[in-house]
Formats: C-alpha cells, structure tokens, sequence
C-alpha cells in the first residue's frame, strides 16, 4: 500500500516537473523574407522548424507539391515537408543564431531561388535549463528515486518470521 502511494506520489511530481523540462519557446509570426517577380516567401521560425509559404504574387496563389521545393541552410540540404500549403524545414540538427537559407522552387517550367537570412533560437543545454529552473527539480527527482529505493530495499530485508 505504501509503496503504491510513493509511485503515485512520483507520478504526481514526475508530472509537474516536465514542463519545466521542455518550456515552450514562442513561435515568430509569419513574416516576408524573400520575394521575386514570380513569388512570395513568408516564414515562421519555431523551435525545431521553420514553416513555409510559398505563394505567387499574381493571384497570392500558393505553391503546392512535394516535389516542386527544396531548400538549404548555409549551403548544406535540410529535410523539408510538405503539409497542404506549407513546407516544414526540420532545423533540430542547424544551431542556433544567423543563416542563409535557400529555397528552390520549381514552377512554371523554371526552377527559382530565393535567399533569406534567417536567425535560428539557441537552444539551451540540459544544464542550462536546470540552472535556469535551480536546482529544486533534480533534488525534487533525487528525493523521490531515494524514497522508492529505500522502501524497496526495506521490503526485502524484513527478517523472517521465527516459527515457534
């Protein structure tokens, strides 16, 4: 029964500590970072991607498919996604601060390039985030794994019943 209520306990605190853990960075509007006589390009820069919008000046038009945009950050390709009318650029493995970003697009029979200096955030480290947070949540998480190890411990050294 103890032991139920320990585990519930570190459930319960497991879970007030986590968003600690990952604190959510607000995410950049969607602004214009580059445009051509063709097209328009509108990004917004979120913690571990930028999401695209690629729309033709004539009409405001999005550009649609898979296959018709690539893009590279300083150079080196990214893994980009298509989702309806955006394009989603996996940036977890570009560190944080200023790049140039490229994106290709083909359409109209002509494949286009457009340029853009974008501004990555710093993630912080695991470090830097329990500095931030002090140390109360890894004590918090230390004191909890220690009770539950004590309890079990205790619960396997109880000396046996002597038979009378």
């Amino acid at each position: 029964m103890r032991i139920m209520r320990l585990t519930s306990l570190a459930g319960v605190l497991l879970a007030l500590l986590a968003p600690l853990a990952g604190a959510a960075v607000p995410a950049a509007p969607s602004v214009q970072i580059a445009s051509s006589a063709m097209l328009v390009l509108d990004a917004s820069i979120h913690r571990r991607e930028i999401v695209l919008h690629i729309t033709r000046t004539a009409g405001a038009v999005p550009v649609e498919g898979a296959g018709n945009v690539s893009a590279a950050i300083d150079g080196h390709p990214v893994p980009l996604a298509a989702q309806g009318n955006a394009y989603v650029l996996d940036t977890r493995d570009v560190d944080g601060g200023a790049h140039t970003l490229q994106v290709i697009v083909a359409h109209d029979g002509i494949h286009e390039v457009l340029s853009a200096a974008v501004t990555l955030p710093k993630r912080p480290s695991r470090l830097a985030l329990l500095e931030q947070h002090g140390y109360g949540a890894w004590w918090v998480l230390n004191i909890v794994v220690m009770l539950l190890a004590a309890r079990l411990i205790m619960r396997r050294k109880k000396p046996p019943a002597s038979r009378s």
